[in-house]
C-alpha cells in the first residue's frame, strides 16, 4: 500500500516515518513539507492514502485534501490535527480519518489497517454498466436504483464519452434541449453531477465517476460494460440483447455505429 506524508514540520515527518516503516505492507513513496509538491507528485503517481498535517502556511491540509480528490477521487485522505474544530472541517470534505496529537503506534497502526480495509474494498467492487436493452448500472451484481432520472441519463452520457469528458454545455444541450442556457438549467446539470457522485460515495466508490469545474467522465480502469467489451471483441454483436441505450435520443448515433461498423 502506497501513501504519502504531507507536514511542514520536519520533526513530525520524521516521526511519522518512524512509526509508519514498522508495517511492511506500507511503502512511503513520497515525504513533503510542501502540499503544492505534493500535488504535482500526485498528478503523476497513483497512491492509496495521503497522511497530512491541516495546519499548514499557505495551503492548508483541507485545501491539499480537496485538490488531491480531484486528481485521484478513490484517494483515501489522513489528517493529522492537535485541534478539534479542523477534523469537524476535515469531515465536510469527506476525509476518511483523522489522527489527533499527540499520536503513537498504536494510533497509527489502526488507521493503517483502516487504509488498508477501505482501499482493498475499493478495488475488489465490481461496476459494470449495461448499455443494451436499456442503460442500467450494477455494483457487484445489484442493480444500482437513481432516484433522479437526468442523473443517470447523465452517468449514461459519460459512459457513451468512454472515459472522455462530458463538458456541461454538451450534457445541457443532450439532456435538457428544450430549456435554455441560463443559471438554472446549470444548476440542474450540477444537481445530477452531485446524485451521481452521492451514489458512488454511498458505496466508497469516489474514483469512478470524475467531476471538475465544467465537465465530468468515468474511470475506466475501475469498471466493466457490455459497450466496451463489444468494441473490444470480447463478445460478439450477436451476444447482445436489445438496441443501445434505447430510452435516449442521443444515443441513436452511436447505436447506428454499432448497427453499421460491428
Amino acid at each position: 500500500m502506497k501513501v504519502i506524508l504531507v507536514d511542514d514540520e520536519a520533526l513530525l515527518l520524521k516521526q511519522l516515518e518512524m512509526e509508519i516503516s514498522q508495517f511492511p505492507n506500507v511503502e512511503i513513496v513520497g515525504q513533503f513539507n510542501d502540499p503544492v509538491a505534493a500535488l504535482e507528485f500526485l498528478k503523476k503517481h497513483k497512491v492509496e492514502a495521503v497522511i497530512s498535517d491541516i495546519e499548514m502556511p499557505g495551503m492548508n491540509g483541507i485545501e491539499l485534501g480537496r485538490q488531491a480528490k480531484e486528481l485521484q477521487p478513490g484517494i483515501v485522505l489522513v489528517f493529522i490535527t492537535g485541534y478539534e474544530q479542523y477534523a469537524i472541517e476535515a469531515m465536510k470534505i469527506r476525509a476518511d480519518f483523522y489522527i489527533t496529537k499527540p499520536f503513537n503506534t498504536e494510533d497509527i497502526k489502526e488507521v493503517l489497517d483502516r487504509i488498508e480495509l477501505l482501499a482493498d474494498r475499493q478495488k475488489t467492487t465490481e461496476i459494470h454498466f449495461r448499455t443494451f436493452g436499456r442503460f442500467d448500472v450494477f455494483i457487484d451484481g445489484e442493480s444500482v436504483h437513481f432516484p433522479n432520472a437526468k442523473a443517470k441519463e447523465l452517468l449514461a452520457l459519460c459512459v457513451d464519452h468512454r472515459g472522455g469528458k462530458v463538458m456541461m454545455e454538451e450534457a445541457i444541450d443532450k439532456l435538457w434541449e428544450d430549456r435554455p442556457y441560463d443559471a438554472k438549467v446549470k444548476n440542474l446539470y450540477r444537481k445530477a453531477v452531485m446524485n451521481i457522485k452521492q451514489m458512488f460515495q454511498e458505496h466508497n466508490l469516489d474514483d469512478i465517476f470524475v467531476n471538475s469545474r465544467g465537465s465530468c467522465n468515468i474511470n475506466l480502469d475501475r469498471i466493466s460494460c457490455d459497450y466496451y467489451d463489444l468494441l473490444d471483441g470480447k463478445i460478439a454483436k450477436s451476444d447482445v440483447v436489445g438496441y443501445y441505450m434505447p430510452e435516449y435520443a442521443w444515443a441513436e448515433y452511436t447505436a447506428s455505429h454499432i448497427e453499421t461498423n460491428l
